[in-house]
């Protein structure tokens, strides 16, 4: 028989499905011919169709190297390559057909896909980007939103995102990416546009409405707020009915009015997926054996937000005021925003990781190898986080601290950090964590206080009367928030409410709205924007009290009043988000700042702001506070903050398992 019939006969039994015999004859050929380069493209294309993708790779490979300008046999080597996880066999692959075929912008997508898979993801974003640029196609605009957003590059992947949109990409997600971009870089009237539009398009995807009531919370639209609340209850109620349905990140919950039960009920849907996907990240286990030669206890701190930021400020000293013969100190930052605090934050570690733009399994793999004894989590459900890294079990001891103070819903976090005024015992049934309560839960590194007060009417405060301010962030305030506020502000005639409200006239039009409808006048509201912390601290002088929010109350908001020496008057609330402040005052001993219910609020506002002589004996009192309880001391509260960690590791090594724990103060 000669070669050419034979051929004929391989490639017509290939074609009609007759695979045994196809595979069969390409082989007899290949004995007579190898070097044909189509008889290895076939073998390794039918290899490919009965199941065998290593195999089929050799083939391809080899047909590759006698006919490296084959455009199919590279298209294919490229997509077997993929299907088996191979993305350092994909990308050499496809660099070879982009030699070819240069400007394919579906293969050049490939790439940045293939790229992404390799944690290369500045080659990605520029593979990403020229794919879309050679086809203006919406999908390819879409997953190059999607690699700026994992290198941090917001207002990149913000625009990608909307040229997605512009050309038609409307699936939910993309609206949904979008918004969190936006909302990450503080553009919260765009913010509000995009997803409120975008929830009232799909009324029935749950994270957009979720994403869209955080919006309305932003821009201080309560009426918006309070119509849709019903639906997001509903929602959750039906998920949580029924196994299977979506499953709802439980972080923004914690800023919706949601009740605890509802809340703690999501974390742990939550946690059961992300326990179920974590299993499998960790290629080498955490070495137990390791820990227990070294002497020292190695402690991981797990971040966000190591840079300017509420957490970043608060945190700032601590690294640095650890006992150094006793523990050693590892930094894992998950964004990249170098400044001064990043700095700082970065000297006092023993070893800092810059992890932004990771893949969680390198992340909890890059712990793991490091040998961490203690992980300190800063960032829990928050936005940029990776809990599924923490869900990996990385470190025989997970603690979670300070940015996130909700609960994780998972066994996979030990602990949680809380003391008795923030979380006492009726409030910590929501939590899975065993609770871990210190004196005060809250660190606070020094503030810097060396500006210069500026004059009152240089911050818009024109006139003599008394000024009561609040710093927060608006998310956190509500209808009966600034009910109260309003209330107080008509007992106290000449008065003025300075509030903070970043890059938004909706939120100032709302809420000046809002006051004309408590008979107060609009003007009496200020408004500010941010300012680097000494010129804040400063600023803050011309107040002469801050009025916490009752539902949200202030974190390092109210640390940088009290560095100012502005008492902060605060409502105890039913959450550990709104007892932060009681918690404060509650450590100062100012017991007279922590009220009990609305109508003590607004009289101990009242009564402060009309009696000098009284305002001026508690500002004395919390500037002595401050002192002596060492409200800015990093170092005296790293030593109570070690003493409960050398508790639960000596529990931990005697074989025992997490439990409640209680430390008091230590010098």
């Amino acid at each position: 028989m000669s070669d050419a019939p034979h051929k004929h006969e391989a490639f017509a039994a290939h074609r009609h499905g007759d695979l045994g015999a196809a595979e069969r004859l390409y082989r007899e050929l290949l004995r007579a011919h190898p070097e044909d380069a189509e008889l290895h493209h076939y073998l390794g294309v039918l290899c490919h169709q009965t199941g065998r993708a290593v195999e089929s790779a050799q083939w391809l490979r080899s047909a590759a190297a006698l006919a490296p300008a084959s455009i199919p046999t590279w298209q294919l080597l490229i997509r077997v390559c993929d299907a088996m996880g191979d993305a350092a066999g994909a990308l050499a692959a496809l660099d070879r057909y982009l030699a070819l075929s240069p400007n394919d912008a579906g293969m050049l997508n490939v790439k940045g896909q293939q790229l992404t898979r390799l944690e290369r993801l500045r080659d990605a974003e520029a593979a990403f980007r020229r794919a879309a640029e050679i086809s203006g196609n919406a999908g390819m605009f879409h997953d190059l939103g999607l690699c700026r957003r994992l290198l941090g590059d917001l207002p990149g992947a913000a625009s990608a995102f909307h040229a997605a949109v512009q050309r038609g990409h409307t699936q939910p997600r993309t609206y949904l990416w979008l918004a969190q971009c936006l909302r990450a870089m503080g553009k919260t009237k765009d913010y509000y546009d995009v997803v409120t539009q975008a929830s009232a398009a799909a009324p029935r995807d749950l994270e957009l409405l979720i994403e869209a009531q955080s919006a309305r919370r932003y821009v201080c639209d309560w009426d918006g707020f309070e119509s849709q609340q019903p639906q997001l209850i509903a929602g959750l109620k039906q998920v949580l009915a029924h196994d299977g349905a979506q499953d709802i990140p439980p972080g923004i919950l914690n800023y919706l009015d949601i009740d605890e039960t509802t809340i703690a009920a999501v974390a742990r849907r939550y946690a059961k997926q992300l326990t179920a996907a974590g299993r499998s990240l960790l290629d080498r286990p955490h070495d137990a054996a390791s820990n227990r030669t070294r002497g020292k206890i190695r402690l991981g701190y797990l971040s966000t937000d190591f840079f300017t930021h509420a957490v970043g400020t608060l945190v700032r000293d601590l690294f640095a005021s650890h006992d150094r013969s006793r523990f050693e100190v590892y930094g894992y930052s998950l964004r990249h925003q170098p400044d001064a605090v990043q700095a700082c934050i970065q000297r006092g570690c023993d070893a800092y990781r810059d992890l932004s733009g990771s893949s969680a399994a390198r992340i909890a793999q890059t712990i793991a190898d490091d040998g961490i004894d203690i992980l300190i989590d800063l960032a829990g459900y928050t936005s940029a986080a990776q809990p599924i890294a923490l869900a990996a079990r990385p470190a025989p001891i997970q603690i979670s601290w300070l940015g996130y103070l909700g609960t994780s819903g998972g066994d996979f976090m030990d602990y949680l950090i809380a003391d008795d005024t923030a979380l006492p015992t009726e409030l910590a049934r929501h939590y899975a964590e065993r609770i871990i309560r210190l004196p005060h839960f809250m660190v606070a590194s020094p503030l810097p206080v060396t500006e210069r007060p500026p004059a009152r009417e240089a911050m818009g405060l024109e006139g003599a009367g008394f000024v009561f301010c609040s710093f927060n962030q608006p998310y956190k305030l509500d209808r009966a928030t600034f009910e109260a506020w309003m209330d107080i502000l008509n007992q106290v005639p000449g008065s003025r409410l300075w509030l903070y409200a970043p890059d938004s006239d909706i939120c100032t039009a709302n809420l000046r709205a809002f006051a004309a409808r408590r008979d107060v006048a609009p003007e009496r509201l200020t408004f500010a924007t941010a300012a680097p912390m000494p010129e804040h601290i400063a600023r803050l002088s011309c107040a002469g009290l801050a009025l916490d929010p009752f539902h949200i109350s202030g974190g390092a908001t109210s640390v940088a009043s009290l560095a100012a020496g502005l008492p902060v008057l605060t409502l105890r609330g039913q959450t550990f988000l709104a007892r932060m402040g009681s918690s404060i005052n509650k450590h100062l001993g100012l017991a007279e700042l922590d009220c009990l219910d609305r109508e003590q609020y607004v009289t101990q506002a009242v009564a402060l702001a009309t009696n000098p002589a009284m305002l001026a004996t508690l500002k004395e009192r919390l500037a002595s506070a401050l002192t002596t309880h060492g409200f800015f001391d990093t170092r005296r509260f790293a030593r109570t903050f070690e003493e409960a960690l050398r508790i639960i590791w000596d529990r931990h090594t005697a074989g025992a398992p997490p439990d409640d724990a209680r430390v008091s103060a230590r010098t």
